[in-house]
């Protein structure tokens, strides 16, 4: 799979490499929340496309490994990338050829694909406002399930994709909408997002670094 393929929902497993990077996003989770002195809960919610699920285990097993402590991962329809509905898993080119070959639709505009508020005109495609308001309502509704009365200080891991996650801080109000096309996530990159009463988000480590072009070859998920 190359980086002009349009849509995440793929079945690629987890590379080695990403395998390695994941390894290395339990460390640099583990020692931010220690540093904050926030205790992991022991569950993580994941994408159910495989390498991020595969992603999750390999961050339940090294923090279990570092903590002693058993983990598990739960599986979120919710945490999926934007779909593309009919045109998943095409490449760029061809859903342009096929949208100019459809005397009902009008040409793709440039620059859609990291437009938040553009959706394909095809059955079943979203926008990447539309997964990220998906992902944040998944997001609040899982830390909502924590029991009220839990005194400790938790932080809850969310293994998803990019265009997701940045549009869900977005939606969750802890990123700027005016800055998010810009945006990108690293393979495997953690970013800590913290909610104040009153469903006040900001982020309190990591960041979304500016977008550059890279292939998709397997490796982790953010």
């Amino acid at each position: 799979m190359t980086l002009e393929t349009a849509s995440a929902h793929s079945p690629l497993p987890l590379s080695g490499i990403g395998r390695a990077q994941a390894e290395q996003a339990a460390e640099v989770i583990a020692t931010a929340c220690t540093d904050r002195d926030l205790e992991i809960d022991e569950q993580i919610d994941a994408s159910q496309l495989l390498r991020a699920w595969q992603t999750a285990i390999v961050l339940a097993e090294q923090l279990g490994a570092r903590t002693g402590r058993p983990y598990r991962v739960v599986e979120r329809d919710a945490l999926i990338e934007r779909g593309l509905g009919s045109a998943a898993n095409l490449t760029f080119d061809r859903i342009r050829e096929l949208v100019e070959l459809d005397p009902r639709l009008s040409p793709l505009p440039e620059g859609w694909r990291r437009r938040s508020d553009f959706r394909l005109p095809l059955p079943g495609a979203e926008s990447l406002a539309d997964a990220g308001r998906r992902t944040a309502a998944c997001i609040t509704d899982s830390l909502d399930s924590i029991p009220a009365e839990d005194p400790r200080d938790l932080a809850r891991l969310f293994v998803a994709h990019s265009g997701c996650l940045r549009h869900a801080a977005v939606a969750l109000g802890a990123l700027d909408p005016e800055i998010v096309a810009a945006r990108s996530m690293e393979f495997v990159q953690a970013v800590l997002i913290e909610r104040e009463p009153g469903d006040r988000w900001h982020i309190v480590g990591g960041e979304f670094p500016d977008f550059l072009p890279r292939s998709q070859d397997g490796s982790g998920s953010s």
